[in-house]
Formats: structure tokens, C-alpha cells, sequence
């Protein structure tokens, strides 16, 4: 299913624009938005890298692993035509949720991602594997700008709604594609068709979750609703900003416009293989009760540039 959306994918542009001239910009050209988005998320990972795996549900979902091990399947019967080894780029890696399954399959992989200790946490699991993958500690954007390599396939995993102009990165991943190659997308969240709805929805979610999996953060996470509630609005983010969490993932609530990234890729020469929409949800509970309502959906794209 496809959608058309108007819906600025760079919520903050002008700001962005006006930060670079106030400033020239962060390192690498960034704005200070971007930069201050990037530093969130290195440190929310610092904290939350250990439990990552047991907490997030694409990782530690059996259907959703399943899901992530038939579209590699898939690509892999595309690669052996190629008569050497595929060459691999993983974008925001982070544990290596997807990268130890195409080392796994006798894939080269690079892993680019802008936090050290879920390098760390991947690295330590590749080698308990018997695997070497090439690691970047980097962001994204800045690797993909100065990079002149070339992937049979650049993916990413439940990474875009992290990042500051997520339409920017697709696109500039795009061009890392090498003719015949994929581009693979999953687990990013769709803009919600009934924003309050999807908003309480999820907030019963994470807190279910929390219970489950987190229970030591059950009271600070509330403590930290409690105190957005009366926190003024960060004037270059329209919204109160009271954790490395609210920055981190940035686009979490408001979605990203899988629309948009369908129409850059097919501008860039690639055909659209699978678009999928369909219900998320960080408990059991919430998934099943999600099924028929949609509140809360995660989208999936694989995509082929033309040889």
C-alpha cells in the first residue's frame, strides 16, 4: 500500500539553515540541530547498550527475526549470480541485529554506526561467531558523504526515525548502491494516521514494556513524563527535551514518510520489490491488540537499482 504525503520530512529546515549561518555549521557541515541530535543519540546508547537487545522487539521478537531472515533470503538468491563475495553496508549497525546475519550468509559487512559501546556490544558477539566485520564508529551522513565505496547492498534497521533529515541520508545511501544492488529498509515507524491515539497507544506500550523488560526505569521514566509536561519547548526543536531519548529518536512519534523515500528511490533509477505496512508493537499484548486497529505500524522497503 502506498501513500502521498506533502509532509515536510526536515520538520525543522529553515532552522537548520538559519543555525548554519549563525554558526558555519557543525563538523562535517551539519547544523547545530543535526549535531545536537547525533550527540543525543551517542549518549543514549551509552546508557541503554547492554539491554538493547532484550528490550527492543526487533531484535528480540521471533516473528520479527523470522521477517528479517526471509527478505535476506531473498536478496542472497539475487547475489549468486554475482560470482564473488557481496559487499555490504550496514547503516546505523548498532548491535548487529542484521549484520550477523548477512556474516552469517558469507556477506562482507561494513557497520557503520555513532555509538561506540553498541560497536562494542556487536563486535563482542561477531567474534564469539568466528566473524571480523569491518566497524565505523561514525555518523551516518558523514560517512556516507566522504565514503567512494560501492554495496550490493546498504541497509537499514530500525534506524531512519534517528535520524535529523532522514530523506537526505536515504538518498545520499541510494547513490552508495552499485548497479544490480538493494536497498533495504525495516522497522522505521510510519506517520500515524490518528496522532493522539497512536500517542497513548504507545506511551501503554512502553510502559507494559518497561514492567517487562526494564523494570529499574519504570519510576524514572515516569518521572521524566511528569517533567515534560511542565517543560517549556526547546526553541529549536518545538518540543520539550528533557532526556537524550526525546532527541535520540526524533522522529519516533511523528513518523517517517515512507512515501518519500519510495519516490527518491525510484528518481534514483531503482524498482520497489516490497513496500509493506503492517502493525508494531513492543509487547505481545500490544501487537495483538494493534492487528485490527493500525494505531501504532512500522514499514519495509526492498528496493533494486536496474543493471
Amino acid at each position: 500500500m502506498r501513500t502521498t504525503s506533502s509532509r515536510m520530512v526536515c520538520p525543522n529546515a529553515f532552522l537548520e539553515i538559519a543555525s548554519e549561518e549563525a554558526t558555519g555549521g557543525g563538523a562535517g557541515g551539519t547544523s547545530t540541530a543535526e549535531t545536537r541530535i547525533i550527540a543525543a543519540n551517542r549518549d543514549f546508547y551509552r546508557q541503554v547498550a547492554e539491554k538493547y537487545d532484550r528490550y527492543e522487539s526487533c531484535v528480540s521478537n521471533a516473528h520479527l527475526q523470522e521477517i528479517l531472515e526471509a527478505d535476506l533470503d531473498k536478496i542472497h538468491s539475487c547475489f549468486t549470480s554475482l560470482g564473488r563475495t557481496p559487499m555490504c553496508l550496514d547503516c546505523g549497525g548498532g548491535t548487529g541485529n542484521l549484520a550477523l546475519k548477512m556474516l552469517a550468509r558469507g556477506w562482507d559487512a561494513t557497520v557503520v554506526d555513532v555509538s561506540d559501546e553498541m560497536l562494542g556490544v556487536f563486535e563482542r558477539k561477531a567474534a564469539a561467531k568466528g566473524f571480523s566485520p569491518r566497524l565505523i564508529s561514525r555518523p551516518i551522513a558523514q560517512f556516507l558523504k566522504t565514503t567512494s565505496e560501492t554495496f550490493d547492498l546498504v541497509a537499514f534497521n530500525s534506524v531512519l526515525h534517528h535520524l535529523y533529515c532522514y530523506t537526505r541520508v536515504a538518498e545520499l545511501a541510494a547513490a552508495r548502491v552499485r548497479s544490480g544492488g538493494f536497498f533495504y529498509s525495516n522497522f522505521d515507524p510510519v506517520v500515524p494516521r490518528h496522532p493522539f491515539w497512536a500517542r497513548t497507544f504507545e506511551s501503554l506500550d512502553i510502559v507494559v514494556a518497561k514492567f517487562m523488560f526494564d523494570v529499574r526505569d519504570v519510576l524514572p521514566g515516569i518521572w521524566r513524563r511528569m517533567r515534560k509536561l511542565f517543560r517549556r519547548r526547546d526553541s529549536l526543536f518545538g518540543r520539550a527535551v528533557v532526556s537524550d531519548g526525546d532527541l535520540a529518536e526524533y522522529h519516533a512519534r511523528t513518523g517517517v514518510d515512507d512515501a518519500q523515500i519510495i519516490h527518491l528511490l525510484e528518481r534514483s533509477g531503482f524498482s520497489i520489490l516490497k513496500h509493506e505496512r503492517y502493525p508494531a508493537g513492543r509487547t505481545r499484548a500490544a501487537q495483538f491488540l494493534n492487528e485490527p486497529l493500525r494505531l501504532l505500524e512500522n514499514f519495509k522497503i526492498i528496493a533494486r537499482r536496474a543493471e
